[in-house]
Parts: structure tokens; C-alpha cells; sequence
């Protein structure tokens, strides 16, 4: 039996961190091929102390083929349960988690095991190592020295288990072995790594967010070669390391398989597991003899506040009040004079909706002008990111039509991607929007995949209403949905990380007990937000009353540091003709001038008082007519202008957004 203590450099006593911006600096190891024979891998086992037979069983069994290893000593998932360890972000020997609910800690300890290992490779700057789990099994002899491997030369990580996906073959390296593209599969129990793609993992896993092979697999550069429709590897991939992609194989025919042993991790899986085992590797857990999924119940306690959050609600003073309008509809020609009008009457802030297609209505260069219109007027920018190439509401969440046949893991980097360009054009012309509004009105998810493909290609919350939908299941499509914010909120986040606020936008301003259903799930899921938006439409929602809008107080204590804004609210200032768009009878105020301006002013009103109101924003401000886009006549009668451009009595209400409430 080999001598089992590490030698001093590589105790478990070494420091088990460096600074990230520390590992980008450090020059690379250079890419040797080594002569045969030269430059034996140390082989490192991964092994809890407890767990003493499978330590003997592994040491008795690498003895057998004469192989020497060090133990490297697993952190316990027993030892964090003490620990703050919630489904937000939190930190553990230096490996930053997020997402791991308790009883999933010990596959966070799992992950927690490989990464303080990676880091040691980097400190010591060992060129290649051999890792293994205590069940691993060899299924032969190991090549002795690295060139006896006769590596790919710009290989980063070699997995050498049998669950692991080959590709394509990329390098013959005898008549028996060979080296393909990884494209899918599970498992971390045997791979060969070097220093670069330890440094790379590095930054991968930081934070860990998913079970350490989902989350590694995707960051392979083969795998996200291959993640096409209906693929979803690339959902796993960490946005905040969106670049790393690392060059994995697999070894053909593999080395290491599976010792027939219980699992330590056992039904304790991460929150996304049942999805992605589902959805990955085609397990499904409900009927295939695997543990029930039973989803966490979130409460105000337990919801969870995404790192990038506004001030908190009892910090909101006056000045952070957004007084918005909606310029989206606002004539070409007229929208300087319109910015400066509504900039003279209080509003602060111009809501512009944009659409992907530079062929759509509501295009990129048209959202330039408009934003320099405003900011020429000292108004901030509102952006309204649809992706969509038209409107999308709960009724109707189509993908732009260039992205229709993306997978959704292209479809995920794609939103991010897109979402980067689009605010560095802006930013670069002078027009930085200061909120980002990520989708419009997704009560019902995004960007929903087609009828003919699998509903897993798209985000949808609601079952699809006709056919049968054999893969559309909740759990999956929180999932989505979260994966597809989330890249948004990274994108905008890369270009403008600390002048710019992203919102989730709900219809639900008249229905607080359903946005309060939405925000639960969304906490659960993670997703990365600063601000609820919420629509209220006197005309178009059941029971739009001042009274149930007061209710927004009630997201207060379960959503803290979450300000809420009416993103968009109207009222009609005149009868019009039906056109079947009334939903209710009974309107709070008249449809008239003065009706209008009563209503707002009511608005505005209940959500300063309440202890988390962010702002109100008019939507339909300037659609007095079709010159941009065809309507019906209850969407001409919300304007806050006439039909000749002048304002509406309603504009005036901005102008005592800041005043005190009368008594």
C-alpha cells in the first residue's frame, strides 16, 4: 500500500485560495509534449476521512496496477450544514456557492473537493495530474509518463470515465486509443488535468451554481460545438464566465468506470438536478426509480435577494422616484419636442421599447434617436428589451424570427450576447439607459419555442393550449426562463455594471397575490433583478382599483431591496370606439380629461406611499395616431397629448410626484 500523506507542498493545510484577477496574471505553463516514459502525473483520490473502507478498497485496488496516489481529503457536506449555507450566495474555503439548499450540501461538497484541488495544481503549478474519486475503478494500466499518453497537443482536460459523451475522434493516438470531442454525458470520478485547464475551471466554477459536472461539461468548447437545437448542454455555463471554453476529450475506449457503490450524495441533489438530469442525460427521477423531486416552498424568510440589489425600500428617498413615460410610439419628427414637453412637466425618465429585427417597427436605430431625443431633454432612458420582433405580452411571446431554430443553450447566449450589443451602442452614443428591462409583461416566461419544436426550446410558463406536449412541464420551464434572465441580466451587467438597474416585468399591477406567486418562484430560481415593474391598465385589467394597487406593500417585507414600479399604466381620456379590447365595466374614474388626470394622480400617489414604491410610468403617451404603427382607438384614447399635439391635463400630475401626500 502506497504511503497516503501528501507530500508538504500538497497538504490540505496550504492555503486552498488565490485571488481570481491573481490566477489571470499567472503565465501559463507552457504546452510540452513530454518524451515517453518522462514526467509520471501525481494521481490524487479524493476521499472523505470518514469514509475509511472506501479508502482501502481504492488503495488495494490502484495497488494492484502499481499505481502510487496522494489522498486528497474531501470536505464533508456534514461540515456545512452548521453554516450559513442558503439558497443565495455564500462562501466556503474559499469556493463561492449559490443556489445549494441544504439538503443538496454534500453535492456542493463535492464540488467544493475538485475545486480546492484545481487551486493547489495552480499554486504549485503541477503540468498535469491524474484525479480520482474513491470509486473509481481502472479498467487497465495507465500510461506511466504524460508523453506515454500521446496527448492531444492543445488538450486542456482528458475525462477518462465511461458516462462521459464521445464526439467526433479528433486524435489517433495508437491502433487502440483515441481522443474525441466530449459532447455530453456526466460524471467527474477519473480525468487527467493540466495547469491551464485547472486555472480555466477555475474561473468556470466560480460560483459554483450547478453539480460540478453539469457545470464543467459546459464549459467545454466541444460541447458547446454541439449544443444545437435540441441540445441544452450550455445551460449549466456560468454567464459570468461566459468566455471560458475549455479543449476536453474523451479517452476511447475509457479507463476508468464506476464502482457499483452507494452514492454519497444520495437523494441530497442540487435545486436544478431533476431538470437537467431530465433534460441532459434523460433520467427522469419521477419514473425511472430515482428520488420524488419535492420543489422548495419559498416563503418571505427564505426568498432569496440576487447580489446585484437597488436600496432598500426604507432607504428610497424622494430623488429616487421615477416619474416615466413611454416614448415608443412618439411620432418620427416630434420626439424632441415631446421629450422637452414632458421633461417641463416632471417626467424624469423615458420608457422605450425595442425589438430585435432592424426590419421591425420599434428597431435599434429608432430607439438611438428616440434615446438622444430624451437625453438631449434630461430625461433618463427606460429600455424595454422584447425580444421579440414585435410586442410581447402573456399572450404572445414569440422569438425573433433569426433566432427561431437556436438551441436554447445558443438561444441563452444569445440573449446575452444581443443584450451586450445593444447597451454598448447606446452607451457608445452618449444614451446609457439607467434601467434595463429584461422581456415585457413575462407572466407567461419568454421567448416560447415554436409549435412545431420541443417546448423545452423556449421559456413558456402555461402549458401550450392545443396538441399533446409531452416535455412542457413547470419545473423545467422556471428553469428556462430563469437561465434565459439571467443571461440578460449578465449582459447587461458586462457593459454597464453599476449605472444601470435590470427589472422583471409582470401584468399583474391589480393582482398582487399572482405577482407575489411569480416573485416566489423567481427568488427560488434565482433570477438576477433589481426591480419589479408591473403593469396596471385601468381599461384592460379586472379590478384595477387604487385599492388593490396599494397592496404593492404587501411585496415589501418578502421581496426586500426590491422597489416596486408601475412600468405601465393608462386610462382613457375619452370615449372610444369598441373594439372588443374592454375587459371589465365599472372604470374608478370617468373616461375623460379630467377622469384621466385623476387617475393618475391616484397612481402616483399610492405608490409614493407605499414603503416600496419605485415610480409610475404612462404607457401610450404619444399614440395619437398610426404614423408608427397601426392601432385601435382605445390604444389612441390613452395618449396624455391631443390629436394636435397639445398636453393632456394628466401630464400635470408628474409635477407633484415629489410633493407631500394630502392628509
Amino acid at each position: 500500500m502506497p504511503d497516503l500523506s501528501a507530500p508538504r507542498p500538497l497538504t490540505a493545510d496550504d492555503p486552498q485560495s488565490l485571488p481570481s484577477d491573481d490566477l489571470r496574471r499567472s503565465a501559463p505553463v507552457p504546452r510540452i509534449r513530454p518524451r515517453t516514459g518522462e514526467d509520471r502525473p501525481p494521481t490524487f483520490v479524493i476521499n472523505l476521512d470518514r469514509d475509511h473502507e472506501r479508502l482501502a478498497a481504492i488503495a488495494s485496488h490502484l495497488g494492484a496496477w502499481g499505481v502510487e496516489f496522494i489522498r486528497w481529503p474531501a470536505t464533508d457536506g456534514n461540515a456545512l450544514v452548521d453554516g450559513p449555507h442558503q439558497p443565495g450566495t455564500v462562501e466556503h474555503d474559499g469556493v463561492v456557492l449559490r443556489g445549494f439548499d441544504r439538503f443538496a450540501l454534500p453535492e456542493a461538497a463535492c464540488g467544493i473537493s475538485h475545486i480546492r484541488l484545481w487551486r493547489t495544481i495552480v499554486e504549485r503549478r503541477i503540468p498535469w495530474a491524474l484525479v480520482l474519486e474513491d470509486d473509481a475503478r481502472l479498467t487497465r494500466r495507465p500510461p506511466s509518463g504524460i508523453g506515454d499518453w500521446q496527448l492531444p497537443q492543445d488538450a486542456d482536460i482528458v475525462l477518462l470515465n465511461s458516462r462521459a459523451t464521445p464526439g467526433t475522434t479528433r486524435h489517433e493516438a495508437s491502433s487502440v486509443i483515441s481522443y474525441a470531442d466530449v459532447v455530453g454525458g456526466a460524471g467527474t470520478e477519473g480525468y487527467l488535468v493540466s495547469w491551464e485547464g485547472a486555472r480555466q475551471l477555475l474561473t468556470a466554477t466560480r460560483p459554483l451554481l450547478n453539480p460540478l459536472d453539469f457545470q464543467m461539461y459546459a464549459h467545454f468548447a466541444s460541447v458547446q460545438r454541439a449544443d444545437t437545437f435540441p441540445y441544452f448542454w450550455s445551460l449549466p455555463r456560468n454567464e459570468r464566465a461566459h468566455e471560458v471554453a475549455l479543449n476536453a476529450y474523451r479517452l476511447a475506449p475509457p479507463l476508468v468506470d464506476h464502482a457499483n457503490t452507494p452514492s454519497s450524495i444520495g437523494n441530497g441533489r442540487h435545486r436544478r438536478a431533476r431538470f437537467l438530469c431530465r433534460a441532459l442525460l434523460g433520467l427522469n427521477f419521477d419514473v425511472d426509480g430515482y428520488y420524488p423531486y419535492q420543489p422548495k416552498t419559498a416563503t418571505p424568510r427564505d426568498a432569496a435577494v440576487p447580489p446585484h440589489s437597488a436600496p432598500a425600500p426604507d432607504d428610497l428617498t424622494e430623488a429616487d422616484f421615477i416619474s416615466g413615460a413611454d416614448l415608443s410610439h412618439c411620432p418620427d419628427g416630434r420626439a424632441a419636442q415631446v421629450a422637452r414637453t414632458l421633461a417641463d412637466h416632471g417626467v424624469t425618465t423615458a420608457r422605450i421599447s425595442l425589438w430585435v429585427s432592424d426590419e421591425s417597427t420599434m428597431n435599434l436605430a429608432r430607439t438611438l434617436r428616440l434615446a438622444t431625443a430624451a437625453t438631449r431633454a434630461g430625461l433618463g432612458i427606460h429600455l424595454v428589451l422584447h425580444y421579440s420582433d414585435t410586442w410581447a405580452d402573456p399572450g404572445r411571446q414569440n422569438k425573433p424570427a433569426a433566432w427561431r431554430d437556436l438551441g436554447i443553450g445558443a438561444l441563452k447566449s444569445k440573449v446575452r450576447t444581443y443584450t451586450s450589443a445593444v447597451l454598448t451602442e447606446l452607451a457608445d452614443s452618449g444614451t446609457p439607459p439607467t434601467i434595463v428591462q429584461l422581456g415585457n409583461e413575462i407572466t407567461n416566461g419568454l421567448l416560447w419555442a415554436e409549435k412545431d419544436q420541443d417546448e423545452r426550446a423556449g421559456g413558456r410558463l402555461h402549458p401550450p393550449e392545443s396538441g399533446p406536449h409531452p416535455y412542457w412541464e413547470s419545473d423545467d420551464q422556471w428553469v428556462i426562463v430563469a437561465d434565459l434572465l439571467n443571461a440578460g441580466a449578465a449582459g447587461v451587467r458586462a457593459v454597464l455594471p453599476r449605472e444601470c438597474r435590470t427589472m422583471v416585468h409582470l401584468d399583474r399591477g391589480a393582482d398582487i397575490d399572482g405577482a407575489r406567486w411569480w416573485l416566489e418562484h423567481a427568488a427560488r430560481h434565482e433570477i438576477d433583478f433589481d426591480l419589479i415593474g408591473l403593469s396596471f391598465h385601468a381599461l384592460w385589467h379586472n379590478g384595477a382599483t387604487l385599492a388593490r394597487l396599494g397592496r404593492i406593500a404587501d411585496l415589501h417585507t418578502a421581496f426586500p431591496g426590491k422597489p416596486v414600479v408601475i412600468t405601465e399604466t393608462s386610462h382613457p381620456h375619452r370615449r372610444f370606439r369598441h373594439d372588443g379590447a374592454i375587459r371589465h365595466a365599472g372604470p374608478e374614474f370617468p373616461f375623460t380629461p379630467d377622469g384621466q388626470a385623476a387617475f393618475l394622480a391616484g397612481v402616483l400617489r399610492t405608490v409614493r406611499d407605499a414603503p416600496n414604491g419605485g415610480g409610475v410610468m404612462w404607457w401610450g403617451t404619444c399614440f395619437t395616431d398610426n404614423q408608427v404603427e397601426e392601432g385601435v382607438d382605445s390604444f389612441y384614447a390613452q395618449a396624455l397629448f391631443d390629436e394636435a399635439g397639445s398636453p393632456l391635463p394628466a401630464l400635470a400630475a408628474f409635477r407633484s410626484t415629489h410633493q407631500p401626500a394630502a392628509n
